[in-house]
């Protein structure tokens, strides 16, 4: 008699169970702005940028003042390398400054940092 009652159950609980229907976020298509996406990639290097930092003895805050550029590697349509330009600063946006120019990619793994070049000021 349980495992009738039970069976039952479980009968009417799928059957009258609605499915989830998932709707996009993106209904229009738009596209998603370019100042987020190059926010989000920016963000992705900042633990290697720390790492650069510290292997100058600039252990201050930064700030990375702009993409200079970005390219597409010749090994594929994941594989890119980029360029960015990064400020050290003391306190609030104080000086003394150091700017360094930074060039990453992702073509070796072991081997992210490619070129470093710093002006002291």
């Amino acid at each position: 008699m349980k495992t009738i009652i039970i069976l039952v159950a479980f009968i009417t609980l799928f059957t009258n169970a609605t499915p989830i229907q998932a709707n996009p976020i993106n209904l229009n298509n738009e596209e998603i702005p370019c100042d987020v996406l190059k926010d989000a990639f920016v963000g992705t290097l900042l633990g290697s940028i720390g790492k650069v930092l510290s292997q100058y003895k600039d252990e201050r805050q930064f700030m990375v003042d702009k993409m200079l550029k970005i390219n597409r590697s010749s090994w594929g349509q994941y594989y890119w390398e980029t360029t960015l330009k990064v400020t050290t600063f003391s306190g609030a946006h104080n000086p003394p400054y150091n700017h360094y120019t930074i060039t990453f990619t992702n073509q070796n793994p072991e081997k992210q940092i490619r070129a470093i070049k710093v002006i002291q000021e």
